[in-house]
């Protein structure tokens, strides 16, 4: 039998062997499709005939499933054998690599490791062998809900594969087509700001710094024209950095307190501080004795291990350095690197850095590592070192053994060894190293959130002058992480809604949404989780604060056992907790931010989609009524049915929503009469 295969990233078209199968009309082909993309596995006909209807569905529709099937059945030829129907659905059987979605996302998955271990050429050849695949916007000739949210799905996919594959590039030293195909790219997605950024390095890279900035004032023109919002905290700090380049920055003067009418702060008064990093740190001090101490006993020759760990942006780098600047006051000398992720496939860079040795062999990590370690032994017996190495999650694995080698050294030489490292799910190399810190009794010492107050001490740091009363109400939204506090603050300086009143930051009445900033910035802390994980916690958040794993396979159409994974991945990230029979968002922030990640105009959409899940899987009603109210305002069939079959329970629940619902329901021309005197009943009932 020949070799069936299926593409779907551009037109959806099939071929048996060279020969392409017509696959018919709009609806049977969108059948087909979701088939494709299911593969092996059996389809329902209620999904099916969600995926082709919608909510919309005639009382036909599992005839014409039947028909499609049918059809398809005589089109395949030959190939016909290969969709099966049974008990549970349909199944279509198709070999491995056949349909070129899976071939996509198994290349994206092969140049993995290569690009960690160093050969990043290799890399780049399996994510260009990757993107070749793609041959116009996917499923582009099917519409319906399945194929919104797939080609949702796998345009994401795509962008991050030609992200990571501009990184590597940019990473291994450029080349001559990448500034013209990141130029391609930031045309065709103006709103993907990392596309700004990795052009802006390019071409300062190349010495077109001038061009470089120019590429963030057309981004930030593009950005606040289409979205109302500033470029985020990455394309900032490398336009500053650019800037830095040219000229060295006027150190910024301190704001003074207005007294009586309102003053506004502007962007300019919330500058960084022209005081070293270790003089901001708030909290904290319970760790910081620890490192004294440490730091104290290094004096007297005694040695030891410090891995400080928590969630992006909680302060282990301002830690580390009021930690340093300690070192340096009690006369150690102190060796510092920070690793980074453009420069992670580089064996030994942040080890070079750190010590400062650029003459160490490239090409033989194992001979390099050793010469290491003798410098070390030779800067110890001179007196006491402090070696340091931040952000270690993004070292190079050579890099990593010299820390672990390290680690054993402490036993006999005069050597504080710390680390910073966020957790990183999946990471056995890092895991390794942690449990080694213990079983030399080294220290954890692992950030929690700040408390309310530090928070509030953060935002007047930050702004220039004490916080007020309506300022102070937002530092929950913070959720203890001394980064998103200074984000919140400067978002909302930025939207021009902090104004000093008698000397105190007050915010404005109108600023009750998180700045853009803010948002941006949390998403950003959750990239080093696995597209599957970040995935499966966007439709999560639509269902609110905590939800039951059944739920979210109902609204993503995945099975609970495909989806544990992902869900246990962002458990162990400390993205998720376990809340009794649910899980739930650890931060409400985290929440928000990933619901804003899923594009607007395809958000009443999804909502819809899980009310009707919700329902299907016996959800509570005011669940299921939030997501109705947040969903389009088209009423069908099946609302009818369901406020006919539940209004009253909701009314009893809650009331205002039910109300709302009730009057969209009969404000419809198309009720029928009866259903309509149910529901007029229902909202001129007793009870009202």
């Amino acid at each position: 039998m020949r070799r069936l295969r299926v593409t779907v990233l551009g037109p959806v078209r099939a071929w048996n062997g060279p020969v392409e199968i017509g696959l018919g009309p709009a609806r049977r082909r969108a059948l087909f499709a979701m088939l494709a993309a299911n593969a092996n596995r059996p389809v329902t006909r209620a999904e099916l005939i969600r995926a082709l209807w919608g909510e919309s569905a005639p009382s036909t529709a599992a005839g014409n499933i039947y028909t499609y099937v049918s059809g398809l059945r005589r089109s395949l030829g030959p190939a016909g054998g290969m969709l099966r129907s049974g008990r549970a659905g349909y199944t279509l059987r198709l070999e491995p690599g056949a349909l070129d979605a899976d071939r996509f996302e198994a290349l994206c998955e092969a140049a993995v490791e290569p690009a960690a271990a160093g050969r990043p050429g290799q890399a780049v050849a399996l994510l260009d062998e990757a993107l070749a695949l793609w041959q116009g916007e996917a499923y582009a000739n099917v519409t319906g809900l399945f194929a919104d949210l797939d080609r949702h799905r796998l345009t994401e996919l795509r962008i991050a594969a030609a992200e990571r594959r501009a990184r590597l590039v940019l990473t291994g030293g450029g080349d001559d087509a990448l500034i013209a195909d990141l130029t391609a790219l930031v045309r065709d997605h103006p709103l993907h700001e990392p596309f700004h950024e990795l052009l802006m390095c390019a071409l300062h890279r190349a010495g077109r710094g001038t061009e470089a900035l120019d590429v963030f004032h057309a981004a930030r023109r593009v950005l606040v024209g289409e979205l109302g919002v500033e470029p985020g905290p990455a394309l900032r700090e490398l336009q500053s950095r650019i800037l830095a380049a040219a000229a060295a920055p006027a150190a910024p003067t301190e704001p003074a307190a207005a007294a009586g009418p309102a003053v506004p702060v502007t962007p300019a008064a919330v500058a960084a501080p022209a005081v070293p990093r270790w003089g901001r740190l708030v909290g904290r001090d319970g760790e910081l004795a620890l490192l004294r101490g440490l730091l104290a006993a290094l004096g007297e020759g005694r040695s030891a291990i410090v891995w400080i760990e928590g969630e992006p942006g909680i302060g282990k780098s301002a830690l580390l350095d009021a930690a340093l600047h300690e070192a340096r006051a009690l006369g150690h000398r102190v060796a510092r690197g920070s690793a980074e992720e453009l420069s992670s496939r580089f064996p030994l860079h942040v080890m070079r850095r750190a010590l400062r040795l650029e003459d160490v062999p490239h090409d033989d990590p194992a001979t390099a590592v050793d010469r290491m370690l003798d410098h070390v032994r030779r800067l110890t017996a001179e007196g006491p070192l402090v070696l340091a190495v931040d952000h270690l999650q993004w070292a190079d694995e050579a890099s990593l053994l010299a820390w672990e080698r390290l680690a054993a050294l402490t036993r006999w030489l005069p050597l504080l060894l710390v680390a910073t490292a966020r957790p990183e799910p999946g990471r056995r190399d890092l895991a390794r190293l942690r449990r080694g810190v213990s079983t030399r009794d080294g220290h954890l010492i692992r950030l929690t959130p700040l408390p309310p107050s530090d928070i509030e001490q953060i935002f007047g740091r930050t702004v220039g002058v004490p916080p007020g009363a309506t300022l102070r109400s937002l530092a929950p939204l913070a959720a203890g992480n001394p980064l998103y506090a200074r984000e919140l603050v400067t978002g909302l300086v930025a939207e021009d809604g902090v104004r000093v009143v008698d000397g105190l930051a007050e915010v404005d009445a109108r600023a009750d949404e998180m700045p853009r900033s803010l948002l941006d910035t949390v998403r950003a802390s959750l990239d080093h989780l696995s597209p599957g994980a970040r995935e499966a916690l966007r439709y999560a958040a639509l269902l609110g604060d905590a939800f039951a794993v059944a739920e979210v396979a109902a609204v993503t159409g995945r099975t609970p056992f495909d989806l544990m994974s992902d869900l246990e991945e962002a458990v162990t990230a400390d993205v998720l907790v376990d809340a009794g029979s649910e899980l739930a968002f650890r931060q409400p922030v985290l929440r928000r931010a990933l619901a804003g990640s899923i594009p607007a105009a395809l958000r009443p959409t999804l909502h819809r989609h899980a009310a009707q899940a919700l329902a299907d899987n016996g959800g509570p009603v005011t669940r299921v009524a939030d997501h109705l109210l947040a969903g389009p305002p088209e009423v069908d069939e099946w609302l009818v049915g369901w406020l006919v079959a539940h209004g009253a329970e909701l009314s009893r629940q809650a009331p205002e929503p039910a109300r709302e619902l009730l009057r969209r329901a009969l404000a419809s021309p198309r009720l029928l009469q009866a259903a309509r005197a149910t529901l007029a009943a229902l909202l001129d009932g007793p009870d009202r």
